[in-house]
Parts: structure tokens; C-alpha cells; sequence
């Protein structure tokens, strides 16, 4: 049966609650558990109000206003979840939690599922990660130990795997020259026709969707069946890195391109100047642009998407006992290298922290000078959102950027890959200071985080410059709790909380 799309609130006073349990001064606080009460039911993906059950065991399950739909976004906001549930598992309170997510995926279309958990779009792929999290409360041992959930699950991971693998085969880059090191590489967004617009590209949002769901899928053994492996993952990282990163500036760009010439998106850009070629002499002789500026989102994504692959590595060398020069390990070797990209991008990231409030801005390379007016400024989009004709828009601290990069410098450091504790501290610290806002009394059980771009991309009507990133079509400031910030906030409050504990 499905869950009927409606809400059931609760009333409930504000409390500041300890990680142990209850309310008190002496206790670290736990905001990872009050983001969580606040919102599991209630949070916006783009305009829409969606959200997960919430299995409370006092005041029974509380229903979102419509169920969340097989995005991204929703698996992000799971991961996180999920994420802090597997810290605090042995919590009583965190129970409704995982058995409301767990509701959720059961209800799931499984038509709908079977069609996007396939190649083509690394988006539709993350989402799988919320049986990741459920699959370890259901297995043998786990503190939800159920066979018959598990199994589904695991059914669902390895439905996952099967559509990497058939990204891998139909909708990854190939080049003239097989040297280059863009081959092999996973195009973000494709179909059958390579006329259409993402053809070619790789995004840094795609480290995050691809390469960091197989070594996830890898650790538990959900790949069997397929060609996949270690190498798989390190392969996305190298046929992107020389690409984006920019050494001088210490930042990855946004979006690299391989085809210019026989998509509109790839021409369009290329016509118009916003796409500038990668110097051949440093990676290859094949020609690869990139695009203009460096997103902070995007760089979030990246960063997180190394740590996360590379805590999948360790796990399944703990299971292994040792490296192995062929599957199912990747080399020592790989694993460096893999080290050293998120130990540069790391050390650029926390040079781009803003001093005062240890946040990070929307467009990196800039501070609040860089400005955009509506009317005066090509943004190669028809339409604007942002502001209105004639109002100007200027560089932002942005909180979903600011979140993914706390969480991937606190849980680098924890898992001893960097060393950046102060610098995740003070993100977080700074993260609450600018951008929680407490309940009000009209929404006396709802936590607000403000100041999250709703989207960014590059097509031929996105045009990747500054002021695109600034006044876009798809670029709104929204301020209601959006889940790709609210997936990430949970992700860096619980790295946080393991420091403070």
C-alpha cells in the first residue's frame, strides 16, 4: 500500500537536546538529532515539499505532505540520515528513524525503480544509497536484523550496480588518443543520441552520483555479476582531476567537455566564449575544455566523493587483509594518488575559507564584491529567478557548499586521510551561526537552513560564467530547508559531533 500524502504534526515544544538523550547544559549538543525531529517529514526539494515517515514511537508515524520521489535529493537527505542513525543506532530514539526510511523504501514503484536505477544519469543512481544504510541494520547482526529486508536491499544495490555497469559500457568518453587520460571517463547526464546536450561532459556532481556509489556498492558485495571493480572508481578520479583542477588557483572548475562540435550545448558555449581548452601539453593531445568558474557545491561534491570512496577502500581491505595488485582491490598505489587529489583540493578549500565566518561563498575564487545585475549581465539564460529586472545579486556564503566541504574535512581528518580539525570545526561552528534559524511561532517544530542555491549546471542555455552562478534561470537563493542542504548539514553534524564526543 502506498503512503498516503498527508500530514500529521505533532505538537512539540523546542528543546536542545544532548546527544545523550535529554536537554542540558553539561551535554554536547546534538544537532544532528534535532535537524532530524525537525525535518525527516518536511523539507523542499527545488519548490516541492516532500519529505520521509517518521516512525516515532510516542506520537505513532508522522507522514510528509507527499512522499519524496526516486531523486538525488532524497538520497542525499537519506545518507544523512542514515549516516547519524548508524552512529546513534544504539539510541533507542534514533530508531524511527531508520524504520521510517525503511517505510519509505518499501513503498517505492518498483516500475519507476527498475527504470531509473539504470545508465545514463548518474543523478538517478544516488539515490540507491539509502539501502546502503538500511541493508546495514537488516543484515545478519545488525541492530534490525531481518532477512527478508536485507535481501531486498541487496537486491536493490545490486540493481544499482547493473545500471553503473551499463553507463560504464554505452555512456563513457572515448577519445583519439587512447593515452589520454579522459578516457573511459563517465559522462554525467546521456542518452542513445549523442546530439543531445550533456554528451561528453563530466561533472564534479558526478564523482559524488558515479565513482563513490561503486566503491560503496563494492564493500558489501553488491557487484557481483557485473565487470565492475576498484579500478572502475580510481579511473572516474583520474579522467576528470587533470582536467578541473586549476593548480595556480588551488580550484576545480565546474564541468569538463570533450565534444564541442557536435552537440548544441558543446557548440553553443563554445561559439559564445565560455568554454576555454585545457593546455594539451600537460594532459594529452586530445582537446578537453572546461568550463568558467569553480561552484562551490560542485567542489563539495568532489571532495566528499573522495572520502567516501576511499573509506569504502579501507573497508573492504579490513574485509581482505590485504592489497591486491588485480581485483577486487585497487593498488597502494591508486589509493595514494586518490590521497593526494583530496589532500590538494583539501588544503585550496580551506585557503577559500572565509576568515570571519569559516563558511564558504558561492563562487569560490571570489568574495561578496563579484556582483551580477539582471538586464546587464548574459547569463545565456532566457529566464531569470533569481532577481527581478534591474536588481543585482552579489558572491554569497552558500550553505550546502559550506556543508559538504565541513563534512568531508571532518571525516577526512577522523579517518586520518587529512588533517584539517580546526578548519572543519570552525565550518560547522560557522554553519549554525549563519545559516540555522531557530523555530518561529507559526512553525514552532520546524528548523530553517537558509542560503542554498537550488541548482547550477551547463547547457546551452546555462553558460557557466560568474554571473550565470549569480543570477541564472536555475540558480534561486532558497531559504526553506532545501534537501540537498539538508542531506549535507546532517552529514557534517554528525563528523562533528564524533570530534566533540
Amino acid at each position: 500500500m502506498k503512503i498516503k500524502p498527508f500530514l500529521i504534526i505533532a505538537a512539540a515544544g523546542w528543546m536542545l537536546l544532548s546527544c545523550a538523550g535529554q536537554p542540558g547544559p553539561t551535554s554536547p549538543r546534538c544537532y544532528s538529532r534535532e535537524m532530524i525531529n525537525a525535518r525527516m517529514s518536511a523539507w523542499y526539494n527545488k519548490d516541492n515539499c516532500v519529505g520521509f515517515p517518521n516512525a516515532n514511537s510516542t506520537n505513532g508515524v508522522t507522514l510528509p505532505p507527499a512522499a519524496a520521489t526516486w531523486d538525488y535529493v532524497p538520497g542525499v537527505v537519506a545518507k544523512g540520515i542514515l549516516d547519524v542513525w548508524a552512529y546513534y543506532q544504539d539510541s533507542i530514539w534514533a530508531d524511527a528513524w531508520y524504520e521510517g526510511l525503511a517505510l519509505w523504501a518499501a513503498n517505492l514503484d518498483e516500475g519507476e525503480l527498475n527504470e531509473l536505477v539504470r545508465g545514463g544519469i548518474l543523478d538517478d543512481l544516488n539515490c540507491a544509497k539509502v539501502f546502503l544504510g538500511l541493508y546495514e541494520g537488516a543484515k545478519p547482526g545488525g541492530r534490525f536484523e531481518n532477512p527478508e529486508r536485507a535481501a531486498f536491499c541487496m537486491q536493490q544495490m545490486q540493481r544499482a550496480a547493473r545500471g553503473l555497469g551499463e553507463h560504464k559500457h554505452k555512456y563513457s568518453i572515448a577519445v583519439s588518443d587512447e593515452s589520454s587520460p579522459v578516457n573511459g571517463g563517465w559522462m554525467h547526464k546521456a542518452t542513445d543520441n549523442p546530439e543531445q546536450s550533456y554528451w561528453g561532459q563530466m561533472w564534479c556532481d558526478g564523482a559524488y552520483m558515479g565513482p563513490a556509489l561503486l566503491a560503496q556498492l563494492l564493500a558489501v558485495g553488491a557487484c557481483e555479476g557485473t565487470d565492475l571493480g576498484w579500478n572502475d572508481v580510481y579511473t572516474q578520479f583520474e579522467a576528470s582531476w587533470p582536467f578541473l583542477w586549476d593548480e595556480e588557483k588551488q580550484l576545480l572548475y565546474h564541468v569538463l567537455f570533450t565534444d564541442v562540435t557536435t552537440n548544441k550545448n558543446g557548440r553553443t558555449l563554445y561559439e559564445a566564449g565560455h568554454l576555454y581548452e585545457v593546455p594539451g601539453d600537460k594532459v594529452s593531445s586530445t582537446k578537453v575544455y572546461r568550463s568558467e568558474e569553480s561552484w562551490g557545491r560542485a567542489a563539495g561534491w568532489y571532495i566528499l566523493a573522495l572520502v567516501d570512496a576511499m573509506e569504502a577502500y579501507l573497508m573492504n581491505l579490513e574485509k581482505s587483509g590485504e592489497w591486491h595488485e588485480e581485483e577486487p582491490l585497487p593498488s597502494a598505489q591508486h589509493f595514494e594518488i586518490m590521497q593526494e587529489y583530496l589532500q590538494q583540493l583539501a588544503d585550496g578549500l580551506v585557503a577559500r575559507q572565509d576568515p570571519e565566518t569559516g563558511c564558504w561563498y558561492q563562487l569560490l575564487q571570489y568574495g561578496p564584491e563579484k556582483c551580477a545585475t539582471q538586464g546587464l549581465d548574459d547569463t545565456g539564460s532566457s529566464k531569470y529567478t533569481n532577481v527581478a529586472e534591474g536588481g543585482t545579486q552579489c558572491n554569497y556564503l552558500e550553505s550546502s557548499a559550506s556543508c559538504l566541504i565541513t563534512a568531508a574535512l571532518l571525516k577526512g581528518t577522523r579517518l586520518g586521510f587529512i588533517h584539517h580539525a580546526e578548519a572543519g570545526k570552525k565550518g560547522f561552528e560557522g554553519i549554525v551561526r549563519e545559516f540555522v534559524q531557530s523555530p518561529t511561532d507559526d512553525h514552532p517544530s520546524l528548523i530553517n537552513i537558509t542560503s542554498s542555491c537550488q541548482s547550477a549546471g551547463l547547457s546551452h542555455d546555462r553558460n557557466g560564467t560568474a554571473a550565470y552562478y549569480l543570477i541564472g534561470k536555475d540558480v534561486p537563493i532558497q531559504d526553506n530547508t532545501e534537501g540537498k542542504v539538508l542531506g549535507a548539514y546532517l552529514m557534517a553534524a554528525v563528523e562533528y559531533e564524533r570530534m566533540a564526543r
